[in-house]
């Protein structure tokens, strides 16, 4: 009869060696898994991710000035009238030529107002002889009052007569006064020192000073061109940076490459309702008098440079209901929309006064779907512009 086989003994180290090589293998199953998973969230992550092109932001270190266009002005600019009817005997100077003030430039033959002048002096003359006789009636009426001849009544009739002699005496007095102020305007002189700049009559034109038709005929036109000044409208979100007494460089069409200088005096202190302008004055001295009236320019007005003031592209703001924002990217390639404040518009870039620093990069073109937090794949461009 045969025994039964004798059970196999497994030394203690080789259980401690399959055991550890089963938890070895079962190790390496778990992290080869957890290393594919990785791998593939990874790429999951990338296909997610969107390409992008980033600059940065420009200082403002210069900016260019605001050249606003404008019209040279005569210091004072007057138009010559006629004061009184007639036809022009002689004409004393000419466009171009300087006069003083007071200086005769124009006589006016005034035929009709010399013969108005000798019928108010007969005027005079008759209505001195009413008053006379009128007075002289009143005193003698009131000196037959007392013998009782003639009645009070009378006697005060008389008076109120004379009395209004009297006021038809001053009336025609005054008339001639009138007629005789007229004839200074005979003489046309300038009002003030300056240029004569138009002539619009010659000998024989028949002057009419208005008066009976409302039409007048502006005989001369003096201009004071020694100095000069020029009214500019300026933009609204820019009047805050001009000041009274800035000097402002300014060119001009009749000097090519010439620079040329005013003095800004005077701001309108209001906003035009139509063109959103505020006014400004600016006055220079011409004592050569090479500069004219009319004269069309260029004025060029200095900016003042906010701190932290930077240029963008024109195409890196993104625009929603929330406002004007404009996406940049951290150093851990996250994308963080910034509400910002947008100043000029210089064509191609625009000035961003707030919300940004010229160390965050920008994302150029950003589309549509972008979002707060989203991962992006970053090509710094070389350029910022």
């Amino acid at each position: 009869m045969t025994s039964a086989p004798r059970p196999t003994h497994i030394s203690p180290l080789w259980r401690i060696f399959f055991l550890v090589l089963a938890l070895a293998i079962a190790g390496w199953g778990i992290f080869s898994r957890l290393e594919a998973r990785a791998a593939l969230k990874k790429e999951a992550a990338q296909e997610s991710a969107i390409y992008v092109e980033t600059v940065l932001p420009i200082p403002e270190t210069h900016e260019p000035p605001l050249v606003l266009p404008g019209q040279l002005q005569a210091w004072t600019e007057t138009p010559i009238y006629a004061h009184t009817d007639g036809y022009l005997q002689r004409w004393l100077v000419d466009i171009g030529q300087p006069v003083k003030k007071g200086q005769l430039i124009a006589e006016i033959s005034t035929p009709e107002l010399d013969q108005q002048e000798a019928q108010a002096k007969a005027d005079v003359a008759t209505a001195y002889a009413d008053a006379q006789l009128a007075q002289l009636t009143a005193q003698r009426y009131h000196d037959l009052l007392p013998s009782k001849t003639i009645s009070q009544q009378d006697a005060d009739n008389q008076q109120y007569a004379a009395n209004a002699k009297a006021a038809a005496l001053v009336s025609a007095q005054a008339n001639l006064k009138r007629l005789h102020a007229l004839d200074v305007y005979k003489r046309i002189v300038a009002p003030v020192d300056g240029i004569v700049t138009v002539r619009n009559i010659d000998i024989g034109t028949m002057i009419d000073s208005g008066s009976a038709n409302g039409r007048a005929t502006e005989l001369f036109h003096v201009a004071s061109i020694d100095r000069l000044r020029a009214y500019i409208p300026i933009p609204e979100d820019e009047s805050g940076s001009i000041h009274s007494g800035d000097l402002i460089m300014f060119d001009t069409r009749q000097y090519p490459g010439k620079h040329w200088q005013a003095k800004l005096v005077r701001h309108a202190k209001a906003i035009d309702p139509v063109t959103h302008t505020e006014l400004v004055e600016l006055q220079l001295n011409n004592p050569d008098e090479r500069l004219l009236p009319g004269d069309f320019i260029e004025a060029r007005f200095s900016h003042l440079i906010n701190p932290g003031t930077v240029t963008v592209p024109a195409n890196a703001l993104i625009f929603r209901a929330s406002g004007t924002l404009i996406a940049t990217v951290d150093t851990h390639n996250k994308v963080h929309l910034q509400k910002v404040l947008v100043g000029r518009d210089f064509g191609r870039r625009l000035e961003i006064i707030t919300g940004l620093n010229p160390q965050q990069a920008i994302i150029v073109s950003p589309p549509d779907s972008i979002t707060d937090g989203q991962s992006v794949i970053v090509h710094a461009l070389d350029k910022s512009s």
